[in-house]
This record gives C-alpha cells, structure tokens and sequence, in this order.
C-alpha cells in the first residue's frame, strides 16, 4: 500500500488534519524500507531526498550515536546537507515557496514543505527567539546585583554628645573637626556642659532640650512651671515620660537629686522598646553625682542592671519593688552600703531566704520592706538576730505570711512561762528527763503537734529547738510590734531594739 502523505498547506505547510506525526513517521520508514531493496543509479533525486531525510530520522529515533553516521554514502550526505540547509531570514519566504511548488509539480504526490520563517525586521525581542531555533539562554546579572547585610537596630548612636553633631560639615577644616573630636570625648568623659540655674543658665538648657525632643512644644511646657530649676525639670520629664537615653546624658553631670524612671521605662505593652537602655548612663564617669533618691519601680529590671547604679556616692533611698529582680540584684546591692538607708524589695517573688545574708550587709538601712516576697521565718529570724546583735535600728515590713506567723504564736507554743518551765535552751542540757518531759508537755497543751515522750536525748533536742524558735519568733515580733509586754518579760534588754517596730508603706510606695 502506498503510505497517505500530509497535503501540504501553501500557508502552513507543517499543519495537517488528516493523519498524525506517528502515522507519517511510521509510514514513511515503511517507505524507506522498501526502498533501499530497489535503490539504483538512476533513482530520481527526490527519492534520494526522501530516503536519505527518512534514514537519518530512522537514526535519530533510534538513538544512535554521530559516529553511526558515517555509513551514510556521500551522495546523501550532500543531499541531506542540501536540503538541511536553511535560507536567510531575508529571502527565506521566496525559496521556501518556490521549493514547495517545484516538488508539489514534480511528482503526482505532494511532498512535506519547508515552513516559512518570519522575518527579522518583523521579529520583536519580546516574543522570544524563532519556534525552530534553539534559544540562546542569556542571563543578565548586572541588574540583579544584591547584597544582605544585617546590622542591629540601634535607635540613637553608641556614644552621643548632644553638643557635637554626629557628621562634619563637608566645608569643615581639618582643625574644626580636631576640636569637634575632641570636644565629643569631653563631653563622654566629663559630661555635656548643663549651666547654671540662673535664667541665663537655663534658656540653653531648655533650648537643648527642645532640640532633642521636638514637635512635643517641651520649650513652652517647661516655661510654665513655677519654680523653675534643673530639679523641676527633671521632675516634668519623669512625670512624662520623657526620661530617655539622650535626656539622661544631658542631664548627667546635673545637680539633681531625685530620679523617677517608672514612667519613662514602662513597657507601654512592649512599645517603649528603649526604656531597656539608659542603665549604661548611670555607669558613666562623673554621672548623677547628687542623685540621692532613684526609683525603677514597676519596670522590668535585670539582676545585672543593677551593677551601672552600684556605684553611685550619694545614693541613699532606692525603690525596686515589683521590678522582677532576684537574689543576685540584692548581692549586687551590697557596694551601696555606704549610702544606701531606705530599700524597698516588695513585690519581687524571686527574692528568698537566701538574699538574707545580703540584706545584713546593708548595716546602715533604716528602712526596708520586702513585703510579696519569697522570704519565709527562717531568713526573717535570722534578719531580728542581726538587728538585736548590733543594735540597730530600722523599720520593716515583712510578708502577710510572716505576720499571720507572728500573731498567731500562741498556738504554736506557750508564751507565757513561769517556772519552774524554762524559757533559755542552752540549759536544756542540765534537765533531767522528768524535767523535760514537763516542759515539753506544757507546750503540748498549745500544740499538738509537740510530742512530750521518747528518750532523754530525743526529748532535749526537741525542747532545744522548740526554745529557740521560741526566742526567735519573740524577737520578730518585737521588731515588728513595740511594746508587747509578754515579749518584753520574756526577753532580757529588749530595750536593745529601740524603735524597731512595724509600719505600713512610710514612703508611699504602694
């Protein structure tokens, strides 16, 4: 059977309707096949043509390697390379037509076509490269150049002189930029220059500082207050919360001796990002050196923030309370000793028994509260031992935990001893175990718990312990409540504690 061919279409030669690709490709091995028995000298060249294009596609299907091409006689390769090659893009339309009617006239069969191809001038770059042109993949990187560099969000600069700009003009001599230089270190080293308190004093302060914080009208708010002063001041900007980094550097060197930072480094729902900050200020040479009073309460506070405040010489009331603080920020406390005299620790959980032995160490407290705290009667005992044994006084608030201890210590024990019970345990030793056995049974009578049996070892430790909590918890109470006459009887020289007693939030702090 003779193979069906495509009909060739003048204006779209590779499109045909009637049979598929696979069909025309079987086909025309079948052809090729046929052929090769009855290939002779006188085989027309449009044979030749055919049977050469159908071998070599027969190779290519068949994955055969360009060396097999080799055995492909001469004459077809000159054909192949003949009708293989393609014309300009200039005179492509023209020799492609006239080749189609040549080998459509010659021959009762229409022959497969050359497709047209479009013209350069016609072609647009933004269409992509030909339909039978393999593409030159071009890849333009120029314009693609990115670089990443990550850096760390920094609000102000590390090291900021209010009075030094932080770029030179670019008409500025090399000796105007020596001496800016050397002006921004004095500046860091002994602070900016603040004036005096004098009305010529404080326009420049207040120009400075309007300058610093604008769009807020600071310049007219501060005008208006009526006793105008570097205190005043201060006390505006607390109230405000406009205590910020590059405020607290310009105030620094200041005679100021009262500093609120509550406002100023509140969380404010994690917007006021910071407030964290200005601790580094307060480690600056010559910085704060009147400060005498400084509150960080109700702010987030780090136990190692403390160690920029340590070290201030005048520092003698300091409020942490309910700053989240632990142990470690009450030891880092203890080079305030010196100074320090009112402390306020409430509100901070993490503080235990074990800040104890720091606490003492602040020998000159006068006042201390540590009220919502995590210090239990064993640190509390230990504080009243301390109080007693050096003649101290002081006023504190302890937990409601505590309290409730101290007011409830007739059923813990019995207060009221007459003899012959004893009250003093070191001669608990000198019982013997009748003797000890009705001491221990008299306290019984308050407290179950009191067991007044077992051995005469056994009976003289736990009458050793009982009288010495004992001695202990009166102590506290007499810290805590003056006056008390059962605890005053019981005691020798509770007098000792002078005013020691308890009171509620003398500084207003809660």
């Amino acid at each position: 059977m003779n193979p069906v061919l495509p009909t060739i279409d003048e204006k779209n030669p590779l499109y045909c309707p009637a049979i598929t690709a696979s069909k025309y490709l079987s086909s025309l091995r079948r052809q090729n096949r046929r052929r090769k028995s009855l290939r002779g000298e006188n085989q027309p060249p449009k044979d030749q043509l055919l049977s050469s294009f159908a071998h070599v596609l027969d190779k290519a299907l068949q994955n055969v390697d360009v060396g097999s091409l080799g055995n492909i006689s001469e004459s077809e390769n000159d054909s192949i390379a003949t009708s293989l090659t393609l014309p300009s893009w200039s005179n492509s339309f023209e020799q492609c037509s006239t080749t189609a009617k040549k080998k459509t006239t010659s021959s009762s069969r229409p022959v497969l076509g050359l497709k047209r191809k479009r013209s350069r001038s016609s072609f647009s770059d933004l269409e992509g490269s030909s339909k039978h042109m393999r593409s030159i993949q071009s890849v333009h990187e120029s314009s693609f150049e990115i670089s990443v560099r990550r850096e760390r969000l920094q609000f102000f600069p590390p090291q900021y002189s209010p009075f030094v700009l932080p770029k030179a003009s670019p008409k500025a001599t090399v000796t105007e930029g020596l001496k800016a230089k050397i002006r921004s270190l004095e500046d860091e080293l002994y602070g900016p220059p603040i004036g005096t308190e004098s009305p010529r004093g404080l326009k420049p302060l207040i120009e400075r500082l309007d300058s610093l914080m604008p769009g807020i009208r600071l310049r007219e708010r501060l005008l208006k207050l009526p006793d105008l002063s570097h205190q005043a001041i201060t006390d505006f900007l607390s109230e405000n919360g406009l205590l910020n980094l590059r405020v607290l550097t310009f105030l620094r060197t200041s005679e100021i001796w009262r500093l609120t930072m509550t406002e100023s480094m509140g969380d404010e729902d994690g917007l006021n990002l910071a407030g964290k900050d200005v601790f580094p200020v307060f480690s600056k040479p010559h910085s704060f050196l009147f400060l005498s009073e400084l509150s960080f309460s109700g702010t987030r506070v780090q136990d190692a923030d403390i160690v920029h405040i340590h070290h201030l010489p005048r520092l003698s009331t300091l409020l942490l309370h309910n700053t989240g603080i632990g142990n470690e920020a009450v030891f880092n406390l203890v080079a305030l000793k010196r100074s320090l005299t009112q402390l306020s620790l409430a509100t901070n959980p993490h503080i235990d028994d074990d800040a104890i032995p720091a606490i003492i160490l602040l020998s000159k407290l006068s006042f201390l509260t540590i009220l919502d705290t995590a210090i239990d009667m064993p640190g509390i005992r230990r504080l009243a031992q301390t109080i007693f044994d050096e003649q101290r006084v002081i006023d504190i608030e302890v937990p409601s935990a505590a309290e409730r201890y101290i007011d409830n210590l007739a059923s813990q024990y019995l207060l009221t001893i007459q003899p012959p019970l004893i009250t003093n345990p070191d001669i608990v030793p000198e019982l013997s175990a009748a003797a000890l056995k009705r001491n221990l049974a008299a306290h019984a009578a308050r407290n179950s718990s009191i067991v007044a049996a077992g051995t005469k070892q056994e009976m003289a430790a736990r009458l050793t312990a009982l009288l010495a909590t004992r001695k202990a918890d009166l102590l506290v109470r007499e810290m805590l409540c003056s006056g008390d006459a059962a605890a005053a009887a019981a005691l020798p020289s509770s007098a000792m504690l002078g005013a020691v007693r308890r009171r509620r939030d003398p500084l207003g702090l809660l």
